[in-house]
């Protein structure tokens, strides 16, 4: 059995390679086995030798001490920076759907501990002509406890004016569709923060129900995982979000 988190955004550049990349060192610092997996990308490049290089692919992959190749990690990988569906179509092709879904497969045969799944945009953003990220969340899901593996969807979320709007609405709008968010990373990305980054953590818990797992609190910082301060005494609260996050950063206890 393999744990899987889908890791979306609010929005697209609000971060969501940078933390994945940094979870999954933490997730390998505490001994995990750690597999990951983009199922599809836009705005990569050309080489010269014609291979196609993603950027946030290539830094997963190196993240995770380069695992199976790059082809598994990221099977699909269009040139034009825009929605994948509408880059693929600029080639005169589409994003094959069934394959965003069954590309997981190859990461769950028992060699990892935890798969890291990054998707493209926000949580509503289209990945193909059929689904938006959600829907591949729903399919991977459905896949995932058809064959013994736990999944589930993880939000990062810029430290910004705005994200308790963004924050509250993806997570009411991902609970309606039954996929309810379990983990939230609030990403600090600007280097001259506007007011809000003093109250946004606060406020989002005071909010929101998400289970804020860990901060980035300057751009380009290191991961922040809230862990610990209860660990010998726990609170109902602790408890709950431990459960929420069975297996997340080596079964770590979380706290708000």
């Amino acid at each position: 059995m393999a744990s899987l988190y889908y890791v979306t955004g609010t929005d697209t550049e609000v971060g969501k390679t940078y933390c994945t990349a940094k979870t999954v060192e933490r997730m390998m610092e505490c001994g995990q086995r750690v597999g990951v997996y983009k199922p599809v990308a836009s705005g990569c490049e050309v080489r010269p030798d014609g291979e196609r290089y993603s950027v946030d692919a290539t830094t997963l992959w190196q993240a995770a001490g380069r695992p199976k190749n790059i082809d598994a990690v990221c099977p699909q990988r269009f040139i034009a920076a825009l929605s994948p569906p509408r880059s693929a179509a600029k080639e005169g092709t589409q994003v094959d759907t069934r394959r965003l879904r069954d590309g997981l497969a190859v990461w769950c045969d028992g060699e990892f501990d935890v798969v890291m799944i990054e998707g493209a945009g926000g949580l509503f953003s289209p990945i193909s002509d059929d689904w938006l990220n959600i829907d591949l969340a729903i399919e991977m899901k459905r896949w995932s406890e058809q064959n013994g593996h736990s999944f589930e969807l993880l939000l990062v979320a810029p430290d910004r004016l705005g994200v308790l709007h963004h924050v509250i609405s993806t997570s009411r709008a991902a609970a309606a569709a039954g996929m309810p968010i379990i983990g939230l990373i609030l990403n600090r990305i600007d280097d001259f923060p506007d007011d809000s980054t003093q109250t946004n953590a606060e406020d989002l818990l005071h909010w929101c129900a998400i289970p804020m797992i860990a901060s980035v609190q300057h751009p380009g910082g290191p991961l922040v995982v809230f862990s610990g301060a209860n660990r010998d005494n726990p609170t109902p609260e602790t408890s709950r979000e431990t459960a929420g996050c069975v297996n997340f950063f080596n079964q770590t206890t979380f706290r708000r």
